[in-house]
């Protein structure tokens, strides 16, 4: 009777795990309202600041490289533990199909379903909007291929 129930569990232990791993990998990414889809980013990619550049890329590796890493891959120290992995900002076409907008809402309010939380005013991080543009205009700048 012992190894009869202890096969049980161990059945029930597995559906439920591979349940979350099926519900993270079918997890689709909120669309922003439209206000915020009708964003530009006020900084030109190819033409911007460099202290604009060289804050956003501290603030990058200050609030984002431990979930999203150095390189944009979605690899960082911390995505291991993370049940919906971060985005991988670096895959090919990835940030050339993402507006503006649809980004800095995410920045800004977070990604519901995920551990990605809000970063604009307000919240723990209290970045400015000029931070957040900053930020956007780094990855783009560094991650797209």
């Amino acid at each position: 009777m012992k190894i009869k129930n202890l096969i049980y569990y161990s059945v029930g232990i597995t559906l439920v795990a591979a349940s979350m791993v099926t519900h993270a990998a079918d997890r689709k990414i909120e669309t922003a309202p439209p206000e915020f889809l009708k964003m530009s980013n006020p900084n030109d990619v190819d033409d911007v600041d460099k202290k604009i550049m060289k804050n956003a890329k501290k603030l990058y590796k200050m609030k984002c490289k431990k979930c999203h890493g150095s390189d944009g891959d979605g690899k960082g120290s911390a995505a291991d533990d993370m049940e919906v992995k971060p985005t991988a900002f670096n895959k090919p076409g990835y940030l050339k199909t993402r507006k503006d907008g649809q980004l800095f809402w995410i920045l800004k309010k977070g990604s519901k379903g995920s551990e990605m939380e809000g970063f604009g005013p307000g919240t723990d991080a209290n970045l400015s909007d000029e931070e957040m543009w900053g930020i956007i205009t780094y990855m783009r700048s560094e991650f797209t291929k």
